[in-house]
């Protein structure tokens, strides 16, 4: 009977043993585990905070760049409003009245005289020909219902080639001076409608004048671009050249004296 007992009694101390051992080697296997999550958990932090770091000075830089750029804007808009200071002082020192004399001094000394035409010389005229006038000069003669379209009779001469006191002289002729028309702002008695404004008569005429009765090559061309010639085909009276002629000769000698008497004083 007591041999039984002792031979029953070896194998479990056997197992005893091996599960002593399994037990130990689980337990290092856990503890493996362990210090493997530590290190995971150590290396994702140090990620984390590497990660921060960039995102941090990625938004630092961002902002100082931000403000580099708002300096230089700043600093370019302080410029632009220190040079038109200085030059907004600089016109204030200018003395307007001198500036003003000099300059009509040089205009006046690059002009020639303008005559005063005799008759025959306006009947002869070249109505192709620069007139010589400024609408400033023009304002010495303008009256009544011409008056405030001195820019308008020279813009059409520039324009179109016509003569701007030829021009002037028709509608004085036609209209008693821009105060009688028989259709709205014609004061030419051109063709048979109104226009809009007497500046606009003024371009439609003067175009129609150059393509149509100056130029050789025009429908209503009569042999010559003069006064008489024009005559033929654009009015039925034929005194009309020496009518219109009288307005030109009036006008031209009325800017002629101006003209001379300031051209004068400054030589």
């Amino acid at each position: 009977m007591e041999t039984a007992i002792k031979h029953t009694g070896q194998p479990e101390g056997r197992e005893d043993k091996k599960r002593a051992k399994r037990a130990k080697r689980e337990q290092k296997r856990k503890q493996k585990r362990k210090k493997r999550s530590k290190a995971g958990f150590w290396v994702l932090l140090i990620l984390d905070i590497l990660l921060l770091s960039a995102i941090c000075g990625s938004v630092y830089l961002g902002y100082y760049g931000i403000q580099e750029f708002v300096k230089r804007v700043d600093a370019r808009e302080a410029a632009a409003f220190e040079a038109k200071y200085q030059e907004a002082q600089q016109i204030e020192e200018v003395n307007i009245p001198n500036a003003l004399r000099n300059y009509t001094a040089k205009r006046l000394a690059k002009q020639e005289t303008i005559p005063a035409y005799s008759i025959s010389q306006i009947y002869s005229m070249d109505l192709r020909e620069p007139s010589g006038v400024t609408a400033a000069e023009l304002k010495l003669v303008t009256s009544k219902g011409l008056v405030g379209l001195e820019e308008a009779f020279v813009n059409a001469e520039e324009k179109y080639g016509v003569n701007c006191i030829f021009l002037m002289s028709i509608a004085s002729l036609e209209s008693a001076k821009g105060t009688m028309m028989f259709r709205p702002n014609n004061m030419f008695g051109y063709g048979k409608t109104g226009f809009s404004s007497k500046a606009e008569g003024i371009n439609v005429v003067a175009k129609g004048l150059a393509s149509r009765y100056l130029n050789p090559g025009g429908s209503l061309y009569s042999g010559s671009p003069t006064l008489q010639g024009v005559n033929r085909r654009y009015a039925a009276n034929p005194q009309w050249y020496a009518k219109v002629g009288a307005y030109m000769q009036e006008y031209y000698a009325v800017i002629s004296k101006k003209h001379n008497e300031a051209l004068s004083q400054f030589h």
